[in-house]
């Protein structure tokens, strides 16, 4: 396992990254009474906390909204991409948000960066979201929009030899389910590569990253995390899904993967022993380490040089990886 650390990640939080958490913060603590609100109304808000955050980046020669067949009704997904003739390569991206927020327009930005930053089409995937569709219903319709994408990629000028897998939080936890399942089922899809920032991956909440950073007044909080699985999940069923739960998957026989932790994340001791059990299982694996980084701290990228430089490793990363003729598949 190659494994990267920028910094000493006992260090404090970023300057900058503790002004995005503070805005953050501070702009939900103009709802006080936000918790009992509908999900719909929260998530709006949430959106609109977003919006300074996800603004500006470069701009993309191809934007195309897609629909895809999934089942009696369609999921939607977005293509993002600049100026390039040929097959190409793709990153299929998922976003964050405990898998009961966010969606494709707030990370629209993120994804445009790394379209712009590793040359290549980045298709996000706007999955429904929990409690009003639980596990497994965003697994199953990443699965169906993956099944698409190598089946039309001609038309959508990709290279299928050279797509990759990636999300952060909630949306590396789909990202890597969906390889296990792609796995499992003796998928012929070569997915080609695994970017994995800041995952959800398990329900251990006993950690030191999760004493140290999931109190109170966080970014992200070990109560709720907790409360994100509750949603997750359908009411009383049991939580030993490797598929939900992607820490207690065997590992073995997987794409090469980048891991993007945050020094200063409740998850990332989490993800540290899923990257070391993926490399102890023989899998290809990368881990870079931020200091000072807190959870969701690659939304900060317009102001925060530690998010800019973490988006460039993982476009030299994903540059690198998908132009290896030797690269693994699954």
């Amino acid at each position: 396992m190659n494994s990267d650390r920028h910094g000493d990640q006992v260090e404090p939080i970023d300057p900058e990254i503790a002004r995005f958490v503070e805005a953050v913060i501070d702009g939900s603590a103009r709802y006080p009474d936000l918790a009992a609100r509908p999900y719909p109304e929260r998530r709006a808000i949430a959106e609109e906390i977003r919006v300074p955050w996800r603004s500006g980046g470069p701009a993309m020669a191809r934007c195309e909204e897609l629909s895809v067949p999934f089942g009696d009704r369609a999921v939607r997904a977005r293509l993002l991409a600049g100026e390039g003739e040929g097959a190409r390569p793709a990153l299929i991206y998922l976003h964050g948000g405990g898998f009961v927020f966010f969606s494709l327009d707030t990370h629209d930005r993120l994804m445009r960066e790394y379209a712009a930053a590793a040359d290549l089409v980045v298709i996000g995937i706007d999955y429904s979201l929990s409690p009003e569709a639980r596990f497994p219903t965003a697994l199953n319709e990443v699965l169906a929009v993956v099944d698409w994408i190598f089946q039309v990629a001609p038309a959508l000028g990709l290279d299928t030899a050279r797509i990759a897998i990636g999300g952060d939080s909630a949306g590396a936890n789909l990202a890597l389910s969906t390889c296990l399942a792609l796995r499992d089922r003796g998928s012929k899809h070569p997915i080609a590569a695994m970017l994995l920032n800041y995952g959800f991956f398990d329900a251990d909440f006993d950690t030191a990253s999760q004493q140290r950073d999931g109190g109170p007044g966080q970014m992200l909080t070990s109560e709720e995390l907790a409360g994100f699985l509750d949603e997750y999940f359908e009411p009383g069923a049991r939580r030993d899904d490797p598929l939900a739960l992607p820490a207690l998957a065997e590992l073995h026989d997987l794409p090469p993967s980048l891991h993007i932790i945050a020094g200063r994340d409740p998850l990332a001791d989490g993800d540290r022993a899923v990257a070391e059990r993926m490399a102890a299982m023989g899998n290809a694996v990368e881990v870079k380490i931020y200091a000072g980084a807190t959870h969701s701290f690659l939304e900060a990228m317009s102001i925060a040089p530690v998010a800019q430089q973490a988006i460039a490793d993982s476009a030299d990363w994903l540059q690198r990886t998908l132009t290896d003729p030797e690269v693994s598949a699954l």
